[in-house]
C-alpha cells in the first residue's frame, strides 16, 4: 500500500545501496510505502545502472573514504542539490545519519522552516571507538552527535533500551519509541527454497543448526560465537553453524575457526544479496545465533522469528529487547560456557520450533502497519512545529 498522497518526507542517509544494513533497508521501505525522496552519497555506477528505483533519490556531491566501501557525502558545496530538494516542496525532514549529512539535513531544516525528525540507530560511542581505537576521539565524537539530535525537533529511538543507550550518552529531550518494520510474508515455496539453500551452500541435514547473520567484524560478537561453538563441538559431532555475510574481519575469522579445528562444522556462505537464496538459509536453521551487544534493534532478529527461527542474544542487550526468555527467543550471559550451556539447553530441553512461532507472531511488524505509525507521527510532529513558531 502506499500512502504518497499524504505528506512529502525527504530521508537523509549518509550510506546507501548497494551496501545493505537495516538502516539502508528501513528508509528504502519508507521511500516505497510514502513515496519519499531520499537524499544519500553518489552510489557506485555500475550500480545506478543496473537498478532503477521506484521513488526519487537525489546524491550528494561525495569523498570517497580510503580501504573503505564507505563513501562520505560533502552536501553543504552541493548547491545544486539544496536546490533540489527545495523543488520537492517537503513538509518534513527526517534524518537516518549524524554525519555530513544529517548536519546538512537539521542546518537546511531550520534555515527553510522544516521540521526535523532523527532516528537514532546505531551504538555509534562503540563504532567510533572501534575504528579510532582511543576513547577520547568516541568521546568527543559522540557529544557532537548528542549536539546534533537536541537541535532536531524529535528523536526516535527504536525500542526503550535504544533510547536508554542515547540517554547513557548524555541527550537530554524526551525521544519517542518507534519501532523498525519487516517484510512479514512467509514464502510460498518454503521447502524449496531450503532445498535451494542446502543445495547452493552444500548445508548437510540432519545436524543441529545455528546461524548468524551480520557483518564479518570482530565487534559483533564472532570470537564469542566459535568459542562457544567450540565447547558444543568438543562433546557432540552432530553441531553445524552457518556464517552468512561479509566484512573486513572476515578472512580472519575463517582462520581463527580453522585453528580450532572447525572448518569441517563450520560454513561461510559470503554475503547473501539473492533474498530468497537467505530465507532458505535461514529455513535450514534452528537456532540464529547472534549475541552481538553493538547491534541497537537488528533486522536479522526480525527476517529469522518471521521465518519461525528464534534468536539467542545476549542477556540485558539492546537486541534482546523484543525477546521474552523462553517464550519467543533466548537469552543468556555472555561467555562461551554460558552460551554453549544455553545452547544444549535448547536443543535438549525445550520445544524450539513452538518458541520460533511465538517469535513469528510477537516479534516482527509489517511496514504496512508500520507505516500510518510513522505518518500519524510526522503529522503530530509538524502540527507541535507550527504552534511552537
Amino acid at each position: 500500500m502506499n500512502h504518497s498522497s499524504t505528506l512529502r518526507s525527504i530521508q537523509f542517509i549518509d550510506n546507501y545501496f548497494p551496501v545493505i544494513d537495516g538502516v539502508t533497508e528501513t528508509v528504502h521501505q519508507y521511500a516505497q510505502h510514502m513515496n519519499a525522496v531520499v537524499v544519500c552519497p553518489e552510489m557506485e555506477r555500475h550500480y545506478t545502472e543496473e537498478h532503477c528505483f521506484p521513488y526519487r533519490v537525489l546524491t550528494s556531491k561525495t569523498l570517497r573514504i580510503p580501504f573503505s566501501r564507505y563513501a562520505s557525502a560533502v552536501p553543504k558545496l552541493d548547491r545544486a542539490l539544496t536546490s533540489e530538494i527545495t523543488r520537492e516542496e517537503p513538509a518534513i525532514f527526517h534524518l537516518h545519519s549524524p554525519s555530513l549529512i544529517g548536519e546538512y539535513a537539521a542546518g537546511l531544516g531550520k534555515k527553510t522552516g522544516v521540521p526535523v525528525v532523527a532516528t537514532f540507530h546505531s551504538k555509534y560511542y562503540d563504532a567510533i571507538l572501534e575504528f579510532t581505537k582511543s576513547r577520547t576521539i568516541a568521546k568527543a565524537v559522540t557529544a557532537k552527535i548528542v549536539r546534533l539530535y537536541e537541535e532536531c525537533d524529535e528523536v526516535w529511538a527504536c525500542s526503550e533500551e535504544t533510547g536508554e543507550t542515547l540517554r547513557s550518552y548524555g541527550f537530554r529531550k524526551p525521544y519517542f519509541v518507534m519501532p523498525n518494520g519487516t517484510d512479514t510474508s512467509f514464502p510460498a515455496d518454503p521447502q524449496g527454497l531450503k532445498a535451494r539453500a542446502a543445495e547452493r551452500f552444500r548445508i548437510p541435514q540432519g545436524k543441529r543448526v545455528l546461524l548468524f547473520v551480520g557483518q564479518q567484524i570482530w565487534y559483533k560478537n564472532q570470537r564469542l560465537i566459535l568459542d562457544a561453538f567450540r565447547l558444543l563441538c568438543d562433546r557432540e559431532d552432530d553441531w553445524l553453524l552457518i556464517m552468512v555475510g561479509t566484512g573486513k574481519d572476515e578472512q580472519e575469522i575463517e582462520r581463527y575457526a580453522a585453528s580450532m579445528n572447525l572448518s569441517g562444522h563450520v560454513i561461510f556462505t559470503g554475503q547473501i544479496k539473492d533474498r530468497e537464496l537467505l530465507q532458505g538459509v535461514y529455513l535450514n536453521s534452528d537456532l540464529l545465533f547472534f549475541p552481538s551487544v553493538f547491534d541497537n534493534a537488528p533486522l536479522v532478529l526480525r527476517e529469522a522469528a518471521v521465518l519461525g527461527v528464534p534468536t539467542l542474544a545476549v542477556e540485558g542487550s539492546n537486541a534482546a529487547g523484543a525477546i521474552r526468555k523462553n517464550e519467543n527467543g533466548f537469552t543468556a550471559a555472555a561467555t562461551p560456557e554460558d552460551m554453549s550451556g544455553e545452547i544444549r539447553r535448547i536443543f535438549t530441553e525445550t520445544d524450539i520450533r513452538a518458541v520460533g512461532k511465538k517469535a513469528r507472531e510477537t516479534i516482527p511488524v509489517s511496514w504496512e502497519k508500520l507505516i500510518p505509525m510513522v505518518l500519524d507521527r510526522y503529522r503530530t510532529v509538524i502540527e507541535k512545529y507550527k504552534r511552537d513558531r
